[in-house]
């Protein structure tokens, strides 16, 4: 393990009786519950083990299926006189319920049948306090629905001031930020309310009903873009603590600049970055190049390992990667920069 000193405070900092690993398995076990309760549009009320007084967090979509993530492929020959079409769609398998070539079916999908995507709010995380009351969790779930790819795809070198919807008397920039991934986080209208304000009320809530404890901060891919965001924002607008905050994301996508990756990890200070170094999604900047060159930098002290499954999506699944990796490979994590080769 290298430069275990980060570690070794944080681990220091955590309530008695929970070890980093723990915490790390906990929140795991917390994103999956979120892909379960949503179960592709049903929006089921998560259960989570241990954890009591959950406060739901919303997305709005207005296009949950509107995306052209599908490609065509064309049909054999037909006879002639034979009516057929052209071509036939194939719908992508979405990154949150993919499994492993061969493996056991995926955990996190949720009860069957699944739900249908429909427009208007996705449940895409909550807040819950544990039963020994020792801490509060904050919980974000990945990519699910098509428009949320589209966030995922899009807007890579068409960087936003970041500014923090929270802190709202005194609007600081904070570097800049994917015009998209920003967008998905503080976009509202009269309609509907945006993703920042429905996590800030959970947050209130679950303050309200139990203060002046740590706080735990758990999400996967698109969630662990979000996760920056919300921790930036709920520390910088005096909701959370930084030395009561720590954060633990899996496969995220990096957000913003140096200035942002800067200012969230002085605001942040206890943040762990877990990511497979065959999954393609922390190192994802869109489908073409970008230009400028990639301006992107990641937030956290990085645990990285390398489990290849020859699938792209398999590679990234929280349910057969980093599930276990946690659980059972703790050992295998190294943390802190990598020397290339190793």
């Amino acid at each position: 393990m290298t430069d275990p000193s980060p570690l070794n405070a944080i681990e220091a900092a955590l309530p008695i009786g929970l070890t980093l690993q723990d915490v790390a398995i906990r929140l795991a076990g917390g994103v999956c519950e979120a892909y379960s309760a949503y179960n592709n549009g049903s929006n089921l009320t998560p259960v989570l083990p241990g954890y009591n007084s959950i406060q739901t967090i919303w997305v709005h979509e207005a296009a949950p299926n509107g995306n052209p993530f599908t490609e065509s492929l064309p049909t054999p020959a037909l006879p002639a006189g034979d009516a057929a079409p052209a071509t036939k769609t194939v719908p992508r398998v979405l990154a949150a319920y993919a499994s492993c070539p061969g493996a056991a079916p995926n955990p996190c999908t949720g009860p069957t049948p699944p739900g249908t995507p429909i427009p208007g709010y996705q449940l895409f995380g909550f807040t819950a306090t544990a039963d020994d009351g020792s801490h509060n969790i904050l919980i974000f779930r990945g990519t699910v629905t098509l428009e949320e790819a589209g966030y995922d795809l899009l807007g890579w070198g068409n960087n936003t001031q970041c500014l923090m919807p929270s802190q709202w008397w005194e609007k600081n920039s904070y570097g800049f930020v994917n015009s998209y991934l920003y967008a998905f986080y503080v976009n509202s209208n009269l309609i509907f309310k945006s993703l920042a304000k429905s996590c800030m009320e959970a947050i209130q809530s679950t303050v309200a009903l139990k203060p002046n404890v740590p706080w735990f901060i758990g999400a996967h891919s698109l969630g662990g873009a979000v996760a920056s965001l919300a921790a930036l924002d709920a520390i910088a607008s005096g909701m959370l603590t930084a030395g009561n905050t720590l954060v633990i994301s899996y496969g995220s996508l990096h957000v913003g600049d140096q200035a942002f990756a800067t200012a969230y990890n002085q605001q942040v200070p206890a943040s762990l970055r877990i990511a497979n170094l065959c999954d393609f999604v922390p190192s994802m900047v869109s489908l073409e190049p970008v230009i400028p060159a990639d301006p992107y930098v990641h937030v956290g002290y990085e645990g990285t390992f390398v489990w290849q499954t020859w699938d792209d999506w398999g590679n990234h699944s929280l349910a057969n990667i980093y599930q276990p990796i946690v659980q059972s490979y703790w050992n295998l994590l190294h943390w802190g920069p990598r020397q290339y080769p190793q």
